[in-house]
């Protein structure tokens, strides 16, 4: 994962998000001047795989983070399936997912990432963008290349073991809302793997209450890191 594929994850949307927050920046930028913003983030060691920051940025000014929506984009597979024949019908290891489940991804998703991050003690997380000024952060996150390991259900009673229902990459950017700069970008390719699988215990059938248990655990796991580093910072300085 490289910075420009972080930046073509994100990089839409930033010059609505300046107008909505009087952001001192121009908002009027093409695509290729949008990538610009990117153009000063320095490749820095950290919790994440990929982490690019802006260095000499004060984060001692940051008390308020807004949570501003999310992306999810899903590799194309194909179709999801409402059933196969049996589980010997095809060597597939990625499957396509329905509107459906794809709702319900996204729900536990986002519940699960906003109650970790509410639990940040170096900043209050604020619920309107009214509430936005110059002391704010903005945190924009998304999940892309998102994939499926869950099999569509069989005709007749067959049960279900996973080490793993997925994968997806994260990506967050950190935006500055006083100038509308992007001060950070961290990303991570990480599989969801199931409860049991991280705990070495004997496996169960997976099934949609198990599943959507170890969604929320991953997408907690990752907030509560983020959180984490977040209130480490607030209050340094990132060097140059």
């Amino acid at each position: 994962m490289r910075k420009t594929l972080l930046m073509c994850s994100l990089g839409c949307g930033l010059s609505f998000l300046a107008l909505l927050i009087g952001a001192e920046e121009s908002a009027d930028q093409s695509g290729d001047e949008a990538g610009d913003r990117y153009a000063e983030l320095v490749e820095r060691d950290g919790k994440f795989d990929e982490v690019f920051v802006l260095p000499g940025t004060d984060m001692g000014r940051f008390d308020k983070v807004f949570l501003w929506g999310a992306q999810f984009e899903y590799r194309d597979v194909g179709p999801a399936q409402k059933t196969r024949g049996t589980m010997l019908s095809t060597h597939k290891r990625e499957f396509g997912i329905s509107e459906e489940d794809r709702k319900k991804f996204e729900e536990a998703v986002g519940e699960a990432f906003r109650k970790e991050i509410n639990k940040g003690k170096q900043f209050t997380v604020i619920e309107s963008i009214d509430e936005v000024d110059a002391s704010t952060l903005i945190m924009r996150g998304a999940l892309v290349d998102i994939i499926s390991r869950v099999p569509p259900e069989t005709v007749g009673r067959s049960d279900v073991y996973l080490s793993s229902i997925g994968a997806a990459t994260f990506v967050i950017e950190l935006i500055d809302a006083k100038s509308g700069s992007v001060i950070a970008l961290v990303a991570e390719r990480r599989s969801i793997d199931t409860l049991n699988a991280r705990s070495g215990l004997a496996s169960v059938p997976a099934n949609s209450a198990s599943i959507l248990g170890d969604i929320r655990r991953w997408s907690g796991s990752l907030a509560r890191r983020l959180r984490g580093r977040l209130d480490d910072v607030i209050g340094e300085k990132v060097s140059t």
